[in-house]
């Protein structure tokens, strides 16, 4: 493999305002120094003098740590920080340029320029260059800075030439020029960046704070961050805060803050990162807008781990001040309202959230463990409760958990959460939940979802549930529809959002609008299985088999598998009298049952198809004793439309509270 890291050479590079000097190790911006880590300034060492050359990962890696076995996470850490400090787009790059499955570009222009005095003014030397494993301080939180380097640089540079070229008047010329000097400096300092007003920036985005680490171990903590300061921002109401759900995906996106900025329609943004050493942390935090990317306000803070509280208080109390939002007594309290004082359960709270996040049967579980973990720090922990009866809504709800072994748990921790604090609009909603999906009590349900949405009515995921879980199955179609548009409306970008909004159209029987409003949701994210389910749905209904089938079957695979996928499929090929094809699915989910829970509710939906409805009605009790979750469906689910008139169905529908 060549060798593409040359030594140190008596010259310099020269690319956009940039100049790189390897023999010395620095970088310049306009004339300043730059600092960087060791690694991270030879990774560009080498882009630079092999610019226009594509470079595998393996080649970088072998250039870089030689006879160290490293994993890649190093080298797109090291790429992470590069773009970070040249402001290169991921997207849009000027600089390095990523080749799918290849490897990365330099493509800038450079010019190689002899390193010597009369090319280089020299700078006054840099910031110590931080350890390998240490952030590079943020360019934007250093506009100030440079810009008093640049004015001493000017004045002193000016002083020089006086000394040189005017020997009689040194003293009193140089006395002036520098009385003007520490003017200049003084004003620099003592300016502080300005407030915003209130009637500029109406809307706001915090994105996950990124975590410098290289293995990646504190990703959690950067999307806790990010989360507990939205909760924060949004409980004083006094602009519109981007909800945690519309954001996430923003967690590994290489983009500007303005740009993302621009994408969910706010005014301004505020980002960060963080990197812990043991029991520190270092927290960098900056507020940009997003109309044309210009700084608003920034700060660094260094704190012992176990008062990360603080460093979030601050944070939350400088971006209102930075906004120039005038708080009350009562909005400055929720503004740095804390949900347990125990450091430790805090960072087991944030790891659950993390883990719940990514709704995987393991990812569940994990997240349980790391749940029950900090209600044991802090058995007080309302939030750490809340976040237990998520975990064991989520496996029952994918199907990961029979409905008797986890909704139990489930409802015991809501009805936790809340007697520790009632003010939780999001135990009220997982609580109705669980009345609704598994105790089949309409009424209190009905109520848990209406106090939640009294208590938050910007929580998106309360609309939604109230919409699907309890308006539709009850038959309150149009009811339903509105409180979609209104979780739609508070997360336009959220995929479950939009998503639920086409099954609502579904229920309703209004197809055509349901697979359009399908088709939109995919082309925000072409991988989103629970779309291509719905999309199929709606296209069964229209006669359209070959396109619903095409959808279930790209479901089944995006989902990895998922019972409810394979039985939409099979349904389809029944509803398209491909019986052999049909009956495959069944003995699928058949299999599938003895190592795992598969609800009987979604296989007695075949066989109504298949014509064998005896079969079908013993599946459907079945249903009913496992308590299964689409059971509350039965209204209004089109496939069972055929057996609506069927005593037994009827009765069935009595017993789970729904009128027939």
């Amino acid at each position: 493999m060549r060798a593409i890291l040359s030594p140190e050479k008596g010259h310099c590079y020269e690319f956009g305002n940039f100049r790189l000097d390897p023999r010395e190790k620095i970088l310049f911006r306009d004339g300043i120094p730059v600092s960087l880590t060791p690694k991270v300034f030879d990774t560009l060492q080498i882009f630079v003098e092999q610019a226009g050359h594509l470079l595998s990962k393996d080649e970088l890696i072998q250039s870089l740590w030689r006879d160290r076995f490293v994993e890649e996470s190093n080298l797109t850490f090291n790429i992470r920080m590069l773009r970070r400090v040249l402001e290169d787009d991921v997207q849009h790059p000027r600089y390095i340029e990523t080749v799918p499955r290849r490897g990365y570009r330099f493509i800038a222009a450079v010019t190689t320029l002899e390193s010597n005095g009369e090319l280089m003014a020299r700078e006054p030397s840099p910031a110590p260059l931080l350890e390998a494993n240490q952030p590079v301080p943020s360019l934007e939180s250093s506009i100030e800075t440079r810009a008093m380097s640049e004015q001493r640089a000017v004045a002193t540079g000016g002083v020089r030439a006086i000394l040189r070229d005017n020997p009689a008047r040194t003293i009193i010329t140089a006395s002036l020029l520098l009385a003007l000097v520490v003017a200049v400096l003084y004003l620099f300092a003592s300016r502080k960046p300005e407030r915003v007003t209130d009637s500029t920036v109406k809307s706001l985005a915090v994105l996950p704070f990124k975590s410098l680490s290289a293995d990646g171990r504190d990703d959690y903590l950067g999307m806790g961050i990010g989360e507990t300061l939205t909760t924060r921002l949004s409980s004083i109401r006094l602009m519109r805060v981007r909800p945690t759900s519309d954001i996430r995906k923003y967690a590994t996106a290489e983009k500007e803050p303005a740009v993302v900025g621009r994408e969910l329609g706010v005014d301004s943004v505020l980002d960060g990162s963080i990197q812990r050493a043991d029991e520190r942390i270092r927290v960098t935090a900056r507020l940009v807008s997003a109309r044309d990317g210009s700084l608003l306000w920034a700060d660094n803070f260094d704190e012992s781990f176990t008062d990360i509280f603080k460093v979030e208080d601050s944070i939350s109390e400088k971006v209102a001040a930075a906004l120039a939002l005038k708080l009350s007594g009562e909005q400055h309290i929720r503004l740095t309202k804390r949900d347990t004082e125990n450091a430790e359960a805090y960072r087991l709270y944030l790891k659950g959230r993390y883990f719940w996040n990514k709704r995987t049967e393991e990812d569940f579980n994990r997240g349980i463990s790391q749940f029950q973990q900090a209600i044991e720090k802090d058995p007080g922990y309302a939030f750490a409760y809340g976040g237990l009866a998520d975990s064991y809504i989520g496996l029952t709800f994918y199907d990961f958990a029979v409905p008797h072994e986890s909704m139990p748990k489930a409802k015991a921790s809501a009805m936790k959460a809340l007697a520790l604090d009632n003010s939780l609009a999001e135990a009220h909603t997982s609580l109705a939940h669980v009345l609704v999906n598994y105790d089949w009590n309409w009424s209190e349900a009905e109520k848990e979802f209406k106090r939640s949405i009294e208590l938050n009515s910007d929580y998106a995921t309360a609309h939604q549930w109230y919409a699907i879980h309890y308006l539709t199955a009850t038959g309150q179609l149009e009811e339903a529809l509105r409180e979609m548009k209104k979780a739609l409306e508070l997360e336009p970008t959220s995929l479950v959002m939009n998503s639920f909004l086409g099954a609502t159209l579904y229920y309703m029987g209004r197809y055509d609008e349901a697979i359009d409003q399908c088709r939109k949701t995919l082309e925000m994210d072409p991988n989103f299985a629970v779309a291509h389910w719905h999309l199929g749905l709606a296209y069964e209904q229209k006669q359209m088999f070959d396109a619903a089938i095409a959808e279930f079957q790209k479901s089944v695979s995006l989902s990895g598998g998922s019972p409810l996928m394979i039985a939409a499929l099979g349904h389809a090929y029944a509803g398209s009298q491909k019986k052999q094809e049909a009956i495959k699915m069944v003995r699928q989910l058949d299999e599938l049952a003895k190592r795992r829970y598969v609800s009987s509710y979604e296989v007695a939906a075949i066989y109504v198809a298949l014509g064998d409805n005896e079969r079908a009605f013993q599946l459907l009790e079945k249903a009913y004793k496992e308590h299964s979750f689409h059971l509350v469906y039965l209204n209004v689910w089109p496939q069972f439309k055929s057996i609506r008139p069927d005593p037994r169905f009827q009765d069935l529908v009595r017993r789970i509270g729904l009128s027939g």
